[in-house]
């Protein structure tokens, strides 16, 4: 988010526009005349025929859906293509729920109007961030570097923010502030590796913005785009693809839908870190019954229709299966450098039965798992984020062995005695004083640290593992029982993992899947004792 870029500006572009309202897949597959039909099919085809090489934007469309009146179209001059397009709506006239925004509005001192100056650089926002540059221009507003006087008072070695400065919608509307305001507060709960960190959400004069960190590197989009065009083989690609799910699976178990995932709102840093951006105007999947302001993007008419789900231009409930459909695009996106269906919007492409065309040289265990995935109806479609990684995830010997020990520890749970090994500690069992923060901070790292076991994350990626989010509980509270046990239980596994090598005869892979036991318990009898076991086999040659 720092290295300027022209193109950068497309990636996350809004365009505002008179857009009628969108059917539901009925209605769209009783609208299709043949002509229709012909025509969709004939521009998917060609897309994949001519394989274009224009880039086309995948922007987020704030159509005009509050005013129930549709604002002229705005005159082009020829051969323009103006990627950002800006139409005034209509005024809406005021109903029972404006004149409760206006009380609303009046309790919290919500100014609408008098607008602040524009930002520019120098600019000086809430008497803290001081502008320094133009990042971007998105979905939701534009983004700017700024430096935060705390940081630099504290001489931090890194006092540079991300701020996005909301768009003129979010401004004029203190209902939908007040919503976001509580969606974000929500997403800075949202502590992953694979997720861009949200610090604060606060409005200065009619400036309403949010701090984030800041990031070096590129759009996912702009990747594709410039080192991608054909796409990636599925080995380079898997990565990308999975640290993109472990952040989608890590918000669904917090209740929260993305809504608007797509390529402009991932970023791949530098240092090759997949994140995931703009949960701010993401969906709560459950609410309480006392969150009575219900926001998310489909109630600005805000998504991105090449990789929204059917379900959502029917104004369904947000589900996490939206996420996985546009995740699915994504991962087809990435393998080929194309949208699998030409950037046709789900309910046209479900009407004429669109299929995505095959991926030359993906296994069909692969392939299975990515149209799964891309599957028009929720019901039909990959029902959670855990179950796509498992269906798209490689298997190798050693998933079969896994396999293997997981029913071999199921029919020993009913009776078989599990012994666990804790380091020697006096203070083993002592209770220390934790904040409400720490105490939130372990429960999260503690989910993480489940969900990276569950689909495999062991001890590797770097940073992105169960290994690693057990070992921050335990920097927090080092005698958190729970984290002492999941350790335990990676050593464990490793034990067996390491067992199966060596029974194989695969003494190097048996020796290295050892040595990642002892990272978690270095004095795991039953790992030390295969170590020495097979050192002496080794000492016999």
């Amino acid at each position: 988010m720092n290295d300027k870029n022209p193109d950068d500006d497309a990636d996350d572009v809004t365009r505002i526009a008179p857009r009628p309202p969108n059917p539901t897949a009925g209605q769209a597959a009783a609208s299709a005349s043949a002509a229709d039909t012909q025509d969709a099919k004939t521009r998917l085809s060609a897309s994949f025929r001519t394989q274009p090489s224009a880039p086309e934007d995948d922007a987020t469309v704030i159509a005009a859906v509050k005013t129930g009146t549709q604002p002229p179209a705005p005159a082009n001059p020829p051969n323009e293509d103006a990627e950002t397009i800006v139409v005034s709506p209509a005024p809406a006239t005021p109903t029972p729920a404006t004149w409760r925004t206006a009380a609303m509005a009046k309790t919290l001192s919500f100014s609408t109007g008098s607008p602040s100056a524009p930002l520019t650089i120098g600019s000086v926002i809430k008497d803290r961030f001081v502008i320094k540059e133009i990042i971007g221009c998105g979905g939701m507003g534009t983004v700017f570097r700024a430096t935060d006087l705390r940081r630099e008072e504290a001489q931090d070695e890194s006092p540079d923010v991300a701020i996005k400065v909301l768009n003129e919608e979010f401004r004029q509307d203190p209902e939908l502030f007040i919503a976001l305001q509580r969606e974000t507060k929500k997403t800075q709960q949202l502590a992953h590796p694979n997720i861009v960190t949200v610090y604060d959400f606060d409005r200065d004069g009619s400036n309403v913005f949010m701090v984030m960190q800041i990031l070096e590197g590129q759009s996912l989009r702009q990747y594709i785009r410039e080192q991608a065009p054909d796409g990636l083989p599925f080995k380079q690609a898997w990565p990308i693809i999975k640290g993109l799910a472990l952040a989608l699976a890590y918000a669904h178990k917090h209740n929260i839908v993305h809504s608007d995932f797509k390529p402009g709102n991932v970023f791949i840093t530098t240092g090759g870190d997949v994140k995931v951006l703009d949960f701010g105007i993401a969906c709560a999947a459950a609410r309480s019954d006392h969150d009575k302001t219900v926001f998310n993007a489909r109630d600005l008419g805000a998504l991105t229709p090449e990789y929204a789900s059917l379900e959502m231009f029917e104004n369904q409930p947000p589900d996490p299966r939206d996420d996985i459909y546009a995740l699915g695009c994504v991962a087809y996106e990435l393998l080929t450098g194309k949208h699998p269906f030409g950037k046709i919007e789900a309910p046209k492409a479900y009407a004429v039965n669109l299929q995505p065309p095959a991926i030359p040289g993906l296994k069909r265990r692969q392939w299975n798992a990515l149209t799964h995935a891309l599957a028009f109806k929720k019901a039909q479609r990959t029902p959670s984020i855990p179950q796509f990684i498992s269906e798209f995830e490689p298997r190798s010997r050693i998933t079969w062995i896994l396999s293997a020990i997981t029913v071999l520890a199921l029919l020993s749970a009913s009776g078989a005695y599990v012994y666990l090994y804790y380091n020697v500690d006096p203070l083993a069992d002592k209770v220390i004083a934790l904040t409400p923060e720490q105490e939130l901070k372990i429960k999260d790292l503690l989910e993480l640290a489940q969900i990276h076991y569950d689909v495999g994350f062991i001890t590797a990626p770097s940073g992105s593992n169960a290994l690693w989010a057990y070992r921050q509980v335990l920097e927090i509270d080092p005698y958190n029982k729970a984290a002492k046990a999941g350790l335990e239980k990676i050593a464990n596994l490793c034990e067996q993992q390491a067992e199966e090598l060596f029974a194989q005869n695969s003494i190097t892979e048996s020796m290295a899947k050892i040595e990642e036991g002892l990272e978690a318990v270095p004095k795991h009898d039953g790992l030390l004792a295969l170590k020495k076991q097979i050192l002496e086999l080794e000492g016999q040659q």
